[in-house]
């Protein structure tokens, strides 16, 4: 899917009149990040958008988050239906400090902690599919630097839930035959660790639930420990190519000393 992303050079009275549900939006640059192509697209339109107001969540932080309706045929922005804003307030005056285009059916928010950071997180209903699996934008909050990472692939995922204990991800999807699958985040990427447990009647899907998260936490400690050692041993190789460039230097110093009593040991007897 071609990516877009909007710029918005000025929005009219909605970034700063929060008493009215009706805003007109003005002058939004959009870019074609493929083909580099942009156009300056102008909505007149009024448009009902969505507000909510984080305070309770994000303590002294003057956070809002507001989603304002796209108008797909002029806009051309392919299946994206909203812009996803995060405004702070500062000095009375509403700032957009993040922004991003996204498709989303239910327009349901949510704020959940995905990283164990104690932060909770914001995430944006995307779509359902026709059994009603939901997928959803992830966009990590980092609060010191009042900037937000969306996860990449993160819609993928149909009814994401956060294991907090494992610091993992599982999904319950509803198919022909019910499965689960486990997933991780890594920097602003989705890790996919291709387990899938199918929902069966026994109690072999507890079973296997369990040993899949057994054999992915021994996978991830593994790696930690891999990597840990790598980063050692390249401090005792370093170490180590000191020590041997010393001998080296060493060497060549006998060596040329020894030549030197070889020179002036055959004068002497000529």
């Amino acid at each position: 899917m071609t990516r877009i992303l909007i710029y918005i050079f000025f929005f009219s009275a909605f970034f700063f009149n929060c008493s009215n549900d009706i805003k007109t939006t003005k002058l939004v640059e959009i870019t074609d990040t493929t083909t580099n192509k942009k156009s300056i697209e102008t909505l007149k339109q009024e448009t009902n958008y969505i507000e909510v107001n984080c305070d309770s969540i994000y303590i002294n932080k003057n956070y809002k988050i507001k989603l304002f309706p796209i108008d797909n045929e002029s806009n051309n922005t392919e299946n994206y239906n909203y812009i996803f804003v995060v405004q702070k307030i500062i000095r009375g005056q509403e700032i957009p400090i993040y922004l991003d285009t996204i498709e989303s059916k239910t327009k349901e928010i949510k704020f959940v902690d995905y990283n164990n950071d104690k932060i909770k997180d914001i995430l944006i209903q995307n779509i359902s599919d026709v059994r009603s699996n939901l997928t959803y934008y992830l966009y990590i909050v980092k609060l010191e630097t009042d900037s937000f990472v969306k996860i990449k692939h993160f819609e993928e995922i149909k009814n994401p839930n956060y294991l907090a204990e494992y610091n993992l991800i599982d999904n319950y999807v509803m198919s022909g035959q019910n499965w689960k699958s486990f997933y991780k985040i890594k920097g602003d990427s989705i890790k996919d660790f291709n387990i899938v447990i199918y929902e069966n009647e026994t109690d072999k899907y507890d079973n296997e639930y369990k040993n899949a998260i057994k054999t992915i936490l021994t996978k991830e400690k593994t790696t930690a420990n891999s990597t840990s050692s790598n980063a050692g041993g390249q401090q005792s190789f370093c170490k180590s190519g000191r020590c041997a460039r010393t001998i080296i230097f060493s060497l060549q110093l006998h060596n040329n000393i020894v030549s030197l009593f070889k020179h002036f040991g055959s004068h002497e007897m000529a």
